[in-house]
């Protein structure tokens, strides 16, 4: 025992972080019981704690949540994330779709709207649009919307970048994004 410090040598003292209580410890204690409120303390973790892990951006995917618009990363190859700030899952799947009715779509990847296929919604929500059918309904791409000859969209556009091809049809009102939310998304 050291006269000055009171302390067994080799031992140290932590503060329960349930009761705030003070406990002596060998400096080779993992884990023990609390002596006063009986709840198990991780002692390792209270000497050393552990650096919360910096998320890499190497191999990731940079997407804006489509509920909170925060930024969440995930796994390029990843078909769908959940948003650590509000939970929403994010689809980042690509869709090929003949036909929908009633039901809004949201997805960061692309919607590939098939020859004579028909979407007649109010909201569509995605990466990219490449289309060859009949849309009547609103459509928002962080990136490109493309429309084919034979493809059709009556509605609003809000896009950063918007071509329609030859025999291309589109009636309705155009937003183009600003740069810095059109580059958002990464790969």
């Amino acid at each position: 025992m050291n006269s000055k410090t009171g302390e067994l040598s080799g031992a140290r003292d932590i503060i329960c972080p349930y009761c705030r209580g003070t406990i002596s410890v060998s400096l080779n204690c993992l884990s023990i019981p609390c002596r006063i409120c009986n709840r198990h303390i991780n002692v390792k973790d209270l000497l050393s704690p552990v650096e919360e892990k910096k998320i890499s951006t190497v191999g990731k995917r940079r997407i804006l949540c489509f509920k909170c618009g925060r930024e969440v990363f995930t796994d390029k190859n990843a078909q769908a994330v959940a948003c650590k700030h509000c939970y929403h899952r994010n689809d980042l799947s690509n869709l090929k779709i003949k036909s929908v009715f009633g039901k809004n779509i949201e997805t960061h990847g692309t919607l590939y709207l098939k020859r004579r296929g028909v979407i007649e919604i109010s909201s569509i929500r995605v990466g990219d649009a490449i289309i060859k059918g009949r849309i009547n309904g609103n459509v928002y791409a962080r990136g490109t919307v493309e429309i084919f000859k034979h493809g059709e969209i009556y509605g609003k556009i809000t896009c950063g970048k918007l071509i329609v091809n030859k025999g291309g049809v589109f009636s309705g009102k155009v937003e183009m994004l600003h740069d810095q939310e059109n580059q958002l998304e990464t790969e």
